[in-house]
């Protein structure tokens, strides 16, 4: 384990710390980029040097609403190696922003838009970076959680944006009532596909107002986001909606299925979804959902005893967190999460294949010390190229429903791990 302090930051909320950051930690060559809210007026930006440890930074000063966690940032790098910065969004305007000069963090552009079209209710912006010459792609949500369609854009080598003219998930002129897609983390195949998989998010239930998401579905496109098929390589048309979807696992409506997890790919390009929702008991619990290459398979991995309820609007304050996922060079998977089952501590979980049985003992602690209501941050292209996890560790708290967040403040920190060595320990 390789641990770097990287000072304090705001902590009143989960703002730093929400898993659906993509990408919230992001390396290219030897330079690997974090940012994070010092404070509601200082958005700092990080590149550090895996080589020598030689760490730059720059302060973006300006006015952040960090009350609402949804606003976190995410970072991405087009092939000149510019960064790109979204930002400080909740159903509101694009907030966006260029670095001045290639693998810098040390000059910005001021606020741009970027095609110009639909920017004015953008939320879970979402930076796809491409292997070799494919370009920069950014995916996000126009519209709200009942009422959503799924955008991207493409940043071409001219340095502009423009817009897909067909959005990829519509739930906003479904009838009798609209909904939305909330999609887990994309993943790029090995032949360059794009894999989603998602839920779905309909009106909230009963006096209860519980959280309603349905289903896990899944799409495939080959031509970074242009066609689109299903697991079984049949076409789907676009906008892709909860009728001519692809469902991987069925989940009935209020099973407390919890929206915007994780997915990667195997050796195969197959699909592996982490996410959490009810057992038969009524117990949210974590689950491991696969492709084999002919059917998809599905088991429940943790042996949670006390339910909860996903209830009301806003960001809520829940006893676990969501679940990340990585698949090694053997196709071990590893499912990252904190909570209640960990004392609160980041935890890895291996699943071995071909059969991926839960086993209890296959649990390592990733860092010592609760870390209150954190998910995880992961590097995901620094996992791919080198199979080092590097994620971000910091304490934070969570008001529920969207509360006022106090100005709380804790380090964050960046931590390296080889996965495989680890558990080859067994410590």
């Amino acid at each position: 384990m390789n641990s770097l302090d990287l000072g304090p930051a705001w902590a009143g909320n989960t703002v730093n710390n929400v898993i659906f950051r993509h990408h919230g930690l992001i390396t290219r060559d030897r330079f690997q980029f974090a940012a994070f809210y010092r404070d509601e007026r200082q958005l700092r930006l990080v590149r550090r040097d895996l080589a020598s440890g030689e760490l730059q930074t720059f302060d973006l000063q300006g006015q952040y609403r960090l009350q609402d966690a949804h606003n976190s940032i995410s970072l991405g790098i087009d092939r000149q190696g510019f960064l790109h910065l979204a930002y400080d969004q909740h159903d509101t305007r694009l907030r966006y922003r260029r670095s001045t000069r290639p693998l810098s963090v040390a000059g910005w552009s001021g606020e741009l838009p970027m095609s110009g079209q639909h920017e004015q209710h953008v939320t879970y912006p979402a930076f796809i970076v491409q292997p070799g010459d494919r370009p920069l792609l950014l995916l996000y949500r126009d519209g709200n959680a009942e009422r959503g369609v799924t955008r991207l854009k493409e940043y071409a080598e001219t340095g502009y944006w423009f817009d897909r003219e067909t959005p990829i998930l519509s739930g906003a002129q479904q009838q009798p009532w609209t909904s939305n897609a909330y999609w887990n983390h994309p993943a790029i195949g090995r032949d360059g596909s794009l894999h989603l998989s998602f839920v779905w998010r309909t009106h909230l239930l009963g006096d209860e107002r519980r959280v309603n998401n349905i289903d896990v579905d899944y799409a495939r496109s080959p031509d970074q986001g242009r066609t689109w098929f299903s697991s079984r390589k049949r076409p789907l048309r676009t906008p892709i909606t909860q009728v001519n979807s692809e469902t991987a696992l069925a989940v009935s409506p209020g099973s407390n299925l919890i929206n915007q997890c994780s997915m990667a790919l195997d050796s195969h390009d197959c699909p592996h979804v982490a996410f959490y929702a009810d057992d038969p008991d009524g117990v949210p619990q974590y689950q491991h959902l696969w492709f084999d290459g002919r059917q998809w398979r599905h088991h429940f991995v943790s042996q949670r005893t006390q339910p909860f309820v996903l209830a009301g609007q806003g960001t809520l304050q829940i006893p676990i967190s969501r679940p990340e996922i990585v698949i090694d060079n053997d196709d071990c998977v590893y499912l990252i999460y904190r909570g209640d089952l960990s004392g609160d501590r980041m935890v890895a979980q291996r699943l071995a294949p071909p059969h991926y049985e839960p086993d209890a003992a296959a649990v390592r602690a990733l860092w010592p010390e609760p870390l209150g209501f954190a998910e995880p941050v992961i590097d995901r292209l620094r996992w791919q190229r080198e199979r080092v996890l590097t994620l971000q560790i910091q304490k934070c708290l969570q008001p529920p429903n969207e509360g006022a967040a106090a100005p709380v403040y804790e380090p964050l920190r960046l931590v390296d791990w080889r996965l495989g060595e680890l558990f080859s320990t067994g410590t």
